[in-house]
C-alpha cells in the first residue's frame, strides 16, 4: 500500500475510532434506560417482548436510511434489541427472584 493511501487509511480509522467511542457512550445509555424499562416492568408484570412496539420501531428508523444501508441498519437495529430483551430477561428474573444485581 502507497504511504499517502496509508495516511488515508490511517486518518479514516481515526475517525471511526471516535464514532465508535460515541457508539459505546449511547450503547450504554440505552442500556441504563433498558435497566430502567425492565425495573418498570417488574413493578407492573409487563412483558420484555412487545412485537408491536419493536416492529413500529424498524418501521419509524429505517424508513430514513438510504437504501444501500437500510437492510444493515435493520439488522444492527435488531441486534441491539435482541440485547436489550435479553438484558430486561435477565434482569426481570433476578428482580423477581430477589436477587441482587
Amino acid at each position: 500500500m502507497k504511504e499517502d493511501s496509508q495516511k488515508e487509511l490511517a486518518a479514516i480509522r481515526a475517525r471511526i475510532d471516535d464514532v465508535d467511542q460515541k457508539m459505546k457512550a449511547l450503547f450504554l445509555k440505552r442500556m441504563e434506560l433498558s435497566d430502567e424499562v425492565a425495573e418498570l416492568k417488574a413493578r407492573s408484570n409487563g412483558a420484555v417482548y412487545q412485537p408491536g412496539r419493536e416492529k413500529e420501531m424498524l418501521e419509524r428508523l429505517a424508513v430514513s436510511i438510504e437504501p444501500r444501508f437500510q437492510e444493515s441498519y435493520i439488522r444492527f437495529l435488531k441486534e441491539i434489541l435482541s440485547i436489550s430483551k435479553d438484558y430486561q430477561s435477565e434482569k426481570l428474573r433476578k428482580l423477581q427472584s430477589g436477587a441482587q444485581d
